[in-house]
């Protein structure tokens, strides 16, 4: 009789990260971003072939002669687990984190249709206007919700729920003593070099799969691609490569974030300068960062030895809805209004900045001085319909006005969270 088997499904997968505390020392993963279809775990073998003179024409012996593992990840990044990757990308140190400035706990339990909450505290809650503040962050009853500023009362202190906010009613019961606290500010920019972290891979182990879970440590960023287009959500394609791997006796309990990705209606672009002009004809856009390792350093073992930052790129491009010609006269011309062949490459800027509805979680990508490189004519077509202009850069470090110290960074990113600690 045939036998039937049991297939391992293709997506019975996950995948965890963590920073080690110290190179060479993997860690149990503690980030779990949702999976997309390009994400890959590869262990890249290198193998020599010896042919030795002994009179015929027969391979004597093929010998193994390095090995390293390269990790793809292609995700819709939540905003906690998006800092953690930007870091990781940037490198050591990247990380400047403020503290939220209200940072205060429940006085009393607070039932789902609450139109108000009492706090213990006022700090940061006397101006006017409205402020977006987490309840009993990272827990179960997280809710980030919109108040109305400034509180009532000496203590405890009443503030209402703004009516933009769910018809001005709160979605979910809270705790007596749950904190309170509005978002932590994370900036990043571009580092020397890299920390190292632990990359985990199940590959068919959970739901007691037969499968194999693979855990690999000393991992650097490769390449980080950010790219979103109109109607979507805003992705990241990162690339990491690995010193040496391991199997696991074991699966990981995986934690997934709970909030929403980032969607490309939610952006709001400045373009050289200008929120106005073709700023907001954008219908799709791409900031890529290569690393450049050195993945060259092995000694006496298989594996590398160690991973080192090399060279940094920091490329933008972007597609608009061709209205005007001032792009091809300031990439050909030396500036929007320019008629004749120049040797000027214009130089620009570029900021890109995503809220969510919650209004408390954002990211902000910034070029200070973006070189635009290639701005092709758009070819016509016989179907009448709209033209699209593709245009690329690069960052530099000249300071956009030509004069004074080199910019000190090439890429930023702002990330606003309920991340209460630095990456």
């Amino acid at each position: 009789m045939p036998v039937v088997i049991t297939p391992i499904k293709s997506d019975n997968f996950y995948i965890g990260f963590s920073k080690e505390p110290s190179p060479g020392t993997p860690v149990a993963p503690s980030v779990f971003p949702r999976w997309m279809d390009g994400t890959s775990l590869e262990i890249d073998t290198k193998t020599e072939v010896v042919k030795e003179g002994d009179g015929s024409r027969r391979t004597s012996i093929i010998i193994k002669n390095g090995q390293k593992v390269k990790i793809k990840l292609h995700a819709w990044l939540r905003a906690n687990e998006l800092g953690f990757f930007e870091q990781a990308t940037m490198g050591s140190g990247s990380d400047a984190y403020s503290a939220p400035a209200v940072a205060t706990t429940l006085s009393a339990n607070t039932l789902v249709g609450a139109t108000s909450i009492t706090l213990a505290a006022n700090t940061g809650l006397t101006g006017t206007g409205t402020i977006a503040l987490a309840i009993e962050p990272g827990t179960n009853t997280e809710e980030i919700a919109i108040f109305t500023l400034p509180v009532s009362g000496s203590g405890p202190y009443t503030l209402n729920v703004d009516p933009s906010y769910n018809g001005g009613a709160l979605k979910r019961a809270h705790t007596s003593a749950g904190a309170v606290k509005s978002a932590a500010t994370h900036v990043l920019t571009d580092q020397n070099d890299g920390d190292y972290f632990t990359i985990e891979a199940g590959i068919g182990t959970l739901f007691s799969g037969a499968g194999t879970t693979l855990r690999v440590r000393s991992c650097k960023v490769a390449s980080l691609k950010r790219s979103a287009k109109k109607g979507s959500m805003l992705l990241h394609e990162i690339e990491f490569t690995g010193i040496a791997s391991t199997v696991q006796g074991s699966v990981a309990t995986v934690t997934l974030e709970q909030h929403q990705g980032f969607l490309f209606t939610q952006s709001a672009w400045t373009l050289d300068g200008s929120t106005g002009g073709d700023a907001p004809n954008l219908d799709e856009f791409t900031i890529e960062q290569k690393n450049d390792l050195d993945e060259d350093i092995q000694t006496e073992s298989l594996t590398l030895a160690a991973l080192i930052f090399g060279d940094l790129a920091i490329t933008a491009s972007f597609s608009l809805i061709f209205t005007a010609a001032a792009r091809l006269y300031q990439m050909y011309f030396g500036s929007p209004t320019g008629t004749t062949d120049a040797q000027t490459l214009f130089l620009g800027s570029l900021t890109v900045l995503f809220t969510q509805p919650d209004t408390l979680q954002t990211v902000q990508y910034k070029i200070l001085t973006l070189a635009y490189e290639k701005t092709p004519i758009p070819a016509p077509k016989k179907d009448g319909k709209h033209w699209n202009l593709s245009v690329e850069g690069q960052s530099v470090a000249a300071p956009l006005s030509g004069v004074g110290a080199n910019n000190a960074y090439l890429l930023q990113t702002t990330l606003t969270n309920t991340q209460y600690s630095q990456y």
